[in-house]
């Protein structure tokens, strides 16, 4: 590779103790800013933009008429400190500037979600397929200011290139966490296109990886620099002394990260003992108290369900709900009443989706939030839990289509690169908000309500899914929230949380250690987990893998 990254470890202290948090460790690029500007000589259109700028009496860097010239059809984009590489023709632009009828970007479109800053850029196109197949590929594309330094990941499965060696020598294709990943270095930049799809021939449903494959090939061959300008990318520095309050004054308390219920982990073999704090950010409820607590097992909201039985009632359509004569012990049940306190870690639960940082590269991908008592929809109106509100955690830019159940809240600032998602919202709501690819928010700003929508209405218990993605040179992959939360929610109750570890196992625990059965795909190698999961969950016949 091209790049050279400068690796900068921010940890607090030498050694900390086992409830303290950790900064996360960053590599910042070195971007290489005289390739660029010679990638533009190499241009004819540039020249263009140079007798323009003579004959006004100017002469302004390259770089700076580039910006000039494409701010209108890309805003904001001189706040990327990385060039900016799109689908994009300049000399067909300039030409549509000069009120000729032609297509600059070559035939993708306008971004449906284009934002810029210090930590680089990130932009979205939805693309039909063929001209026969009217299915959309959405396709994301990030350039890196920097990346987030993780562990070994689990799984994944680096793929042939297919066609493209000739014009990226040093690309990565890799399938990881259910996208396909184009990963690449250009201007010591590390780049990542991807899409959402299924790795082999799928009938309904998912997207075949096989099917995006040409058009993610046509973008990334259409790649020019369209904007950017050089500038300093400060090196992340989180003050992990202000991360939390000092006075342990709350009832708040917490299980570590990492320790599950008992026996609800793919193939036991626990969750993921992270304490890092990836961002600092504000609670994704309004108000308190709250609850960190599975929505599968032994859950005590709205379901005192056995490992299992969601899923049934959910496959038989029924609403989500309590079944009658289910009961546990009091030892399994959250002090101080139902919902409230100790957190539990939910991130690795057992579950059919793939999650890099757990162990065996599959489980819940976030930490589901609960409300605890309920909100009422006015002064006089009744008790009801769908009456709490969810808010955005950061400042940032929301990336959702109308009717989507999927709300992200890209986050780009210094220091700062995430995307934060909250599932199972009522998109109704949502929609009536106007949430929608590019709508501006501050951390803060009522963002929905806390609902039970999974595809439908009622498809779940009442609670918010919470899950955030860092870039790693791996692309963006799914990270452990709850030490971020834990911070979060102690700033906004004032008071420091303590954490308690597991006491000894009671009868209904060990009940249902021996209840958990291991689904057949966790125990097989990963080559093999792609094809059985999507059997398990989608029903579509199995084939082959893609070659």
């Amino acid at each position: 590779m091209r790049a050279v990254l400068i690796a900068i470890l921010l940890l607090a202290g030498a050694t900390a103790a086992a409830d303290e948090i950790k900064a996360p460790k960053f590599s910042i690029a070195a971007v290489d800013w005289d390739a660029a500007r010679a990638a533009l000589n190499e241009i004819d259109a540039t020249r263009r933009l140079s007798a323009t700028a003579h004959a006004a009496g100017v002469t302004p860097d390259l770089l700076q008429r580039l910006n000039q010239a494409t701010g209108t059809a890309f805003p904001n984009i001189p706040a990327s400190p990385v060039p900016v590489l799109l689908p994009f023709d300049l000399d067909a632009y300039l030409h549509q500037k000069a009120g000729e009828d032609v297509d600059y970007l070559a035939g993708f479109g306008a971004p449906k979600f284009f934002l810029t800053g210090p930590a680089g850029y990130d932009a979205s196109f939805s693309v039909p397929l063929s001209e026969t197949n009217s299915r959309n590929a959405e396709i994301h594309l990030s350039g890196f200011a920097f990346l987030y330094d993780l562990p070994v990941r689990s799984g994944g499965e680096e793929k042939p290139l297919n066609g493209l060696h000739a014009d990226f020598p040093d690309m990565r294709r890799l399938y990881f966490e259910g996208r396909m990943r184009y990963l690449f270095v250009r201007y010591g930049v590390l780049y990542e296109v991807s899409v959402e799809c299924f790795d082999g021939v799928v009938r309904r449903r998912r997207l075949p990886c096989q099917d995006a494959h040409d058009v993610a090939t046509r973008l990334l061959k259409a790649l020019n620099i369209a904007g950017g300008l050089p500038q300093s990318i400060a090196a992340p520095a989180p003050d992990l002394a202000k991360a939390r309050p000092t006075a342990s004054t709350s009832s708040f308390t917490y299980y570590p990260p990492g320790e599950l219920i008992s026996g609800t982990s793919a193939r036991r073999r626990g969750g993921d003992a992270d304490y890092t704090v990836y961002a600092s950010i504000r609670f994704p409820l309004l108000d308190a108290p709250g609850q960190l607590y599975s929505q599968m097992y032994i859950n005590l909201g709205d379901c005192t369900a056995a490992p299992g039985d969601s899923k049934t009632l959910r496959r038989n359509g029924a609403p989500f709900r309590c079944l009658p004569g289910k009961t546990m012990s009091a030892g399994e049940m959250p002090r101080g009443g139902q919902n409230t306190y100790p957190w539990r870690d939910t991130f690795c639960e057992s579950r059919a989706y793939f999650v890099g940082q757990c162990p065996t590269g599959l489980g819940h991908q976030g930490q589901d939030i609960v409300p605890v008592g309920c909100a009422r929809g006015s002064e006089a109106g009744e008790c009801d839990r769908r009456h709490h509100q969810v808010v955005a955690v950061h400042d940032g830019a929301v990336l959702r289509a109308p009717g989507q159940e999927s709300l992200i809240v890209v986050a780009n600032a210094p220091g700062t690169h995430v995307l934060f998602r909250y599932l199972h919202m009522n998109p109704k709501v949502v929609d009536a908000g106007d949430f929608f690819n590019g709508h501006a928010v501050r951390a803060g700003e009522i963002i929905g309500k806390v609902s039970n929508y999974n595809g439908r209405e009622a498809g779940t218990s009442y609670h918010l899914h919470f899950d955030m993605q860092v870039p790693t040179r791996d692309g963006w992959v799914l990270v452990n929230p709850y030490m971020t939360l834990v911070t979060a929610y102690e700033r906004l109750l004032g008071d420091r949380g303590t954490e308690i570890h597991e006491e000894a196992p009671t009868a209904s625990a060990a009940d249902i250690n021996n209840a958990v059965a291991t689904p057949a795909e966790y125990r097989t190698p990963w080559e093999k987990v792609v094809k059985r999961t999507h059997k398990k969950r989608f029903g579509a016949r199995s084939s082959r893998q893609q070659k």
